[in-house]
């Protein structure tokens, strides 16, 4: 008898334990960070501002494909609006600095409000969200996140393929489209674009493409630009409609949290 008394001592403990180590993983919280740039939107277009009602992340449960609003956490329901065309070479805007519970995720969803709009040659214009302001533009990203970790997300705003004009009318549709990663993976090159007699050059286009794929800047009043891309291979052009540039790099390689600097351009 105490024997089998003896046993289930032990076993109410296993399963106290079990209980708190559960709970205790449940408690743990690391800390989410979203920071959101873009690339410049060429011709007279001034402003972008996009308006953002709610940021959310999708939490994965084991065992479990479906799609439920229990599994979807808020982070934030700050009423914000970015004028993205600011958030250039280099430039910032932390969206979320929040507390998240231990665990994996998989998706981030951004709800846009009815807010947006465009800036066109002094005058703005509604950007018409398709569905948007419903279900919210969902964006696939694998991550676990630990007790006390810090997970730093990037949001790439590509607003060239994001906005259309109507052909005939005049009004502007918004269907998003942004890159997301993790900032660990990723890295910047910059560089400055001159003239043949040294003056810096605004406005010039500069591509950096790999596997097909190409993000783009403009450089700054100064000549100067900067881009923040994922760790790989690149050739990296500058373009002007009326100059020519002296080089192309090729296979520049950026690693993971790597800073590659001075790949310069002068353009005849």
């Amino acid at each position: 008898m105490k024997k089998i008394l003896l046993l289930l001592a032990m076993i109410t403990g296993i399963v106290f334990l079990s209980c708190d180590s559960d709970s205790d993983d449940e408690a743990a919280t690391g800390e989410i960070v979203i920071k959101a740039f873009d690339a410049p939107f060429q011709g007279n277009v001034e402003h972008i501002y996009l308006h953002i009602v709610a940021v959310s992340v999708h939490k994965a449960v084991a065992g479990s494909a479906s799609d439920t609003s229990a599994q979807w956490i808020v982070l934030s329901e700050a009423d914000t609006t970015i004028d993205f065309l600011e958030l250039v070479n280099g430039e910032m805007a932390t969206l979320i600095h929040s507390q998240l519970g231990m665990g994996q995720y998989s998706q981030l969803r951004l709800l846009l409000g009815d807010g947006s709009s465009i800036v066109v040659d002094g005058v703005a214009h509604d950007l018409q969200v398709p569905s948007g302001s419903e279900s919210g533009v969902k964006l696939n990203l694998g991550f676990f996140i630990n007790a006390d970790e810090i997970i730093e997300i990037y949001l790439d705003f590509d607003a060239e393929r994001s906005i259309n004009k109507h052909p005939i009318q005049e009004r502007y549709i918004l269907q998003p489209t942004f890159r997301v990663f993790k900032s660990v993976l990723s890295g910047t090159i910059s560089g400055t674009v001159v003239d043949s007699v040294g003056n810096g050059l605004q406005d010039v286009s500069i591509y950096a493409v790999s596997n097909g794929d190409s993000v783009t800047t403009l450089t700054n009043t100064d000549g100067n630009y900067k881009l923040i891309l994922l760790a790989g291979n690149y050739a990296v052009s500058a373009a002007s409609y009326d100059l020519m540039a002296d080089t192309v790099y090729q296979n520049i390689a950026i690693d993971a949290e790597e800073n590659v600097v001075n790949l310069n351009f002068v353009m005849n």
